[in-house]
């Protein structure tokens, strides 16, 4: 397991690119026995998505809409699941009655089993890198695989962190929202023109107010204005 891990440290140590990033991340699930790999930096207390990198191509443009739909847990579930744990295993035994839209669409995205590698900073979870898939690691391939999640995540926030403001991006469904918002539109208003419930149109101006660090609505409009995002 040492050298799958100096593999991928030094993979990751030479990355260039989000590409590359995701590269490291689809051999070390492999190795691993595990399908696919995904990792997730949150912003504003889990409340929306940052970035998201993914090795399944099929998965990438999945997130935006599970991040602002009314199917994914509460964030503060979603903290107590992995509060003070170094590894989380997710199965079909997570989704109780009531849950099967979610089920559904998680079957549907190969995400209902999962293990989960929580990503903390100054005490908070800021991320998590994901392993879809049942394999049965042993200890010592556990602490690899943590290591690997930790180090591809470092490796995500530092790239954002040297452009930030390359790191923003609008989804296109998030684009027409705060279209709209600028022109004036309520999210009730909003809704009705794009099909969607109030509260998933107010969901999208959270999100992207997280990934901005704006207070409330104006100064996310004001801020996406100045820095072109429309």
């Amino acid at each position: 397991m040492l050298a799958a891990v100096e593999s991928s440290l030094q993979a990751l140590s030479s990355a260039r690119s989000d590409r590359d990033i995701v590269r490291v991340l689809s051999d070390a699930a492999a190795r691993f026995g595990y399908r696919s790999a995904y990792l997730i930096e949150y912003a504003g207390k889990l409340s929306a998505l940052q970035r998201v990198l993914d090795t399944d191509p099929a998965r990438r443009d999945w997130w935006a809409s599970y991040f602002a739909g009314d199917l994914r847990p509460r964030p503060r579930d979603v903290a107590a699941s992995l509060e003070g744990r170094e590894m989380q295993r997710y199965d079909a035994s997570r989704f109780g009655p009531g849950s099967e839209r979610l089920r559904a669409t998680c079957e549907a995205h190969d995400v209902v089993d999962v293990t989960v590698v929580p990503i903390a900073h100054g005490g908070e979870l800021v991320g998590v890198a994901g392993f879809c898939g049942a394999p049965r690691l042993d200890r010592e391939a556990e602490m690899a695989l943590q290591m690997i999640g930790y180090s591809a995540f470092a490796h995500l926030r530092e790239a954002r962190e040297r452009a930030p403001d390359i790191g923003v991006q609008l989804t296109p469904r998030e684009r027409e929202v705060m279209q709209l918002s600028a022109e004036g539109y309520t999210s009730a208003e909003i809704g009705t023109q794009l099909g969607m419930s109030t509260r998933t149109a107010n969901q999208h101006v959270d999100n992207v107010a997280a990934k901005l660090g704006t207070r409330n609505r104006a100064h996310t409009v004001a801020e996406i204005v100045r820095r072109g995002l429309l």
